[in-house]
């Protein structure tokens, strides 16, 4: 059991790496005032002033806000090339931001089993393990089970608190930042006079809806619809015959 255990800590600490990795990428590296840099960013663009734009983004670099709004003041990206690279530039956000949060979840569910799973195992060690000189004493070896069963669930519910609760904060962390980066590149799409990307996205054609079919009169169809109802005809008249020939009353 002390393997188990010992595998339990290596999973733990796991799982308070992919934490700590996530706050910092979250708290931290994307962050930034969203709301100052958008009114900064808007009244520069509509006083004229790309330059002093497209500086001020260039040192927001590497907060999320900064990455998605730096395709459309890159005084060195091509015109055409602006709203690929935005799009490009906001999915891979929503990727980044989407990063590891599954994986918190299956570790609360994979935490939370490996401690029962180990506490199932302490208490049959006490029924059917080895125990040696450990049964002249008389409670020891329910002790240790016990102490063992215990230890496998405290660990299994840390692992698994750790690894919900985590879930939940950096959910709604991702949910914000996301958010701020959509709505600062809707004010400096406006502020270029460019059409937002939501109204972009909002004109084509809905995709995931088809045409019903209409029915089709194809001939062929119906000749072999027709042969086949031949075939069943001429078969079943075989059959009676067959049965006929076989049955001495008739």
């Amino acid at each position: 059991m002390i393997v188990f255990h010992v595998f339990q800590g290596l999973f733990l600490a796991g799982v308070l790496a992919l934490v700590v990795e996530r706050v910092r990428t979250l708290a931290f590296r994307s962050a930034l005032d969203a709301g100052a840099f958008r009114r900064a960013l808007v009244q520069l663009l509509r006083a004229g002033e790309h330059e002093r734009a497209a500086a001020l983004t260039r040192d927001a670099l590497p907060a999320w806000v900064a990455e998605c709004v730096w395709p459309l003041l890159d005084p060195e990206r091509r015109d055409d090339d602006r709203v690929i690279d935005l799009e490009d530039a906001m999915m891979d956000v929503q990727g980044r931001a989407a990063r590891g949060m599954r994986g918190l979840r299956i570790s609360a569910s994979i935490g939370s089993a490996l401690g029962f799973l180990g506490a199932a195992l302490s208490i049959g060690w006490i029924f059917i393990g080895d125990h040696g000189l450990m049964r002249l004493q008389a409670g020891l070896v329910e002790n240790i089970g016990l102490g063992r069963a215990v230890i496998s669930i405290a660990i299994g519910i840390s692992t698994s608190s750790l690894a919900l609760g985590s879930w939940t904060v950096l959910k709604k962390i991702a949910k914000a930042r996301l958010a701020e980066s959509r709505r600062v590149v809707a004010s400096v799409e406006e502020a270029l006079g460019q059409e937002p990307a939501a109204d972009r996205g909002s004109g084509g054609p809905k995709v995931g809806v088809k045409d019903p079919v209409p029915p089709t009169d194809d001939p062929v169809d119906d000749h072999i619809d027709d042969h086949t109802e031949h075939d069943l005809a001429d078969e079943a008249r075989d059959a009676s015959d067959d049965a006929s020939r076989l049955d001495p009353s008739a």
